[in-house]
């Protein structure tokens, strides 16, 4: 910054609120600056005269005075290849500039596969970008080639846009950082060296609040081991309620755990067997009372106010959700849909539901996914089915996201659909197969062509993001059928505009990326 722009930013905030701080140089003019400070009895001419002199200087075409400090490293030399071409680079810049945010992860994965980095100009676009939106941080090293990391490690505020998982953070902000620095830290370390992180912070954890104890002990996902199961028995004792919860959820992610096998013995003893039909089936009754000694495991002898479930069914609930799927399997010697059906059977369907469903964020099991969707819509079960979806394997996901939008959950509108299913694969990197693609494309047709598309605002918002989705075989036929001239498309003009460019924009990087 010049030493005009220095001064005129401090006078901004006013003379009389903070005395400015007066700039300052070597040489002749910093004598003159000097003497003028000198001669003033008050800061308003003094400012002026600064001001005044300084402006001169810079029509003058005033240099500063050589620094002592040594000079910035040269860049080295690109590996990669930029992409260069006009039309590229402008189609680039549109996308980082406008969107949408799949269009985004899109281009820079395609321009990673083609052995091309940004370039040179977009670079700072890019580095800012990724400052506001996190999500882009993973896609930009392959992108950004030695100039874009020689630009970070000049300005340290870019350097987080390339902060890569595996890098370990700077040690001082475990002993002086934030919060959320140390969280960074702890993380970074639990990826290299688990026992080393779990020292660090039984060490500090006394002196830390309980916010701070329950934000850190959650980086304990990370490298989680049988090493660390006395360490959390010990945060289960933790005054905090919430230190004690988390410590309960990572012990529960171990299945040979003495906190697993405590609460399997709680279930198995509500389970019995009882003939009904010629054959043995399976019942299960949880406790009349509650256990104080159930406490020590973190379970809530109170139901929590608007939670939905009974007394007895929020006891059931908390000790079934620690433990694995396979633990019913074995018990019931039922597979998962059989487990689905017989749980629908007894009078704790909800509670065993909503355990099994905590249990698969854990550990994602596709049997037990299909069996759950193939349940939904279960009343007072509040889930959005595509939170299961997300969690089978990409491949596996189609069929269903097809399923829920043929025969959506009440109040369940196609735009929203759609947006989900737009997030999913824009975090996969993958796309929609031509099949299923054509169909949700014909169903997007459908309904805007009777009308009801009208009123889905969500569907103005996501259909751009949808497009990106799209396989390239797919894109031509996208771009056709969308005529204005029909009037029930007239309030989507601005829609159709966007989804139009996001077409033109994914077929000018195909084109330009083959041919680079």
């Amino acid at each position: 910054m010049q030493l005009i722009d220095q001064l005129a930013t401090q006078l901004l905030i006013g003379t009389e609120r903070r005395p400015p701080d007066w700039p300052s140089t070597d040489g002749e003019l910093g004598a003159l600056l000097a003497q003028i400070q000198s001669d003033a009895s008050a800061p308003e001419p003094t400012a002026l005269r600064l001001a005044g002199v300084l402006a001169v200087c810079a029509d003058a075409g005033f240099l500063p005075g050589v620094t002592e400090q040594a000079l910035l490293a040269p860049c080295p030399d690109a590996q990669q290849t930029p992409a260069g071409t006009p039309e590229l680079v402008s189609t680039l810049q549109s996308i980082l500039d406008d969107g949408p945010d799949p269009l985004r992860a899109l281009a820079l994965r395609q321009l990673a596969s083609a052995g091309r980095t940004l370039p040179p100009r977009l670079l700072p676009r890019a580095l800012r970008l990724a400052l506001q939106q996190t999500w882009l941080r993973p896609l930009l090293p392959a992108v950004v080639g030695e100039r874009g990391r020689w630009l970070a490690r000049i300005n340290p505020e870019w350097q987080p846009a390339l902060a890569a998982d595996e890098t370990t953070p700077d040690p001082l902000w475990w002993d002086e950082g934030t919060l959320e620095q140390r969280g960074r830290f702890l993380a970074a370390l639990r990826r290299t060296d688990p026992a080393d992180a779990r020292q660090r912070l039984a060490a500090t954890f006394a002196e830390t609040d309980a916010r701070g104890r329950a934000r850190l002990l959650a980086e304990f996902a990370t490298g989680l081991g049988a090493e660390d199961e006395d360490f959390l028995e010990g945060c289960l004792k933790d005054r905090a309620k919430e230190v004690r919860q988390q410590a309960a959820s990572l012990l529960a992610r171990l299945p040979d755990s003495r906190y697993s096998a405590r609460m399997g013995e709680r279930v198995g003893a509500c389970l019995g067997q009882q003939r009904k039909r010629l054959r043995q089936t399976t019942t299960i009754e949880p406790p009349e009372t509650f256990d104080p000694e159930w406490k020590k495991d973190a379970i809530e002898e109170s139901v929590p106010q608007g939670d939905g479930l009974g007394q007895r069914a929020w006891w059931l609930y908390q000790m079934a959700r620690a433990l694995p799927l396979d633990w019913w399997n074995r018990q019931t010697r039922l597979d998962a849909p059989e487990c689905v059906r017989w749980a629908k059977g007894t009078d704790w369907e909800l509670a065993l539901l909503r355990a099994w469903i905590d249990s698969l964020a854990r550990t994602p099991t596709v049997a037990w996914i299909e069996a759950l969707l193939q349940r939904l819509p279960v009343k007072g079960l509040h889930l959005d089915p595509f939170d299961l979806i997300d969690r089978l394997p990409p491949p596996e996901r189609e069929s269903h996201w097809l399923g829920v939008i043929e025969n959506p959950p009440r109040g369940a509108v196609l735009g929203a659909m759609l947006g989900r299913i737009a997030q999913s694969l824009m975090h996969d990197g993958t796309l929609l197969s031509t099949p299923i693609a054509r169909r949700l494309l014909d169903r997007i047709r459908r309904q805007l062509a009777d009308g009801q598309g009208v009123h889905d605002y969500s569907l103005r918002r996501t259909l751009p993001d949808f497009i990106c989705c799209l396989p390239a075989d797919l894109l031509a036929e996208a771009a056709d059928g969308w005529s204005l001239d029909r009037p029930e498309l007239q309030p989507f003009a601005d829609t159709l505009a966007r989804t139009l460019a996001v077409i033109r924009q994914r077929q000018t990087l195909i084109h330009q990326l083959r041919e680079a």
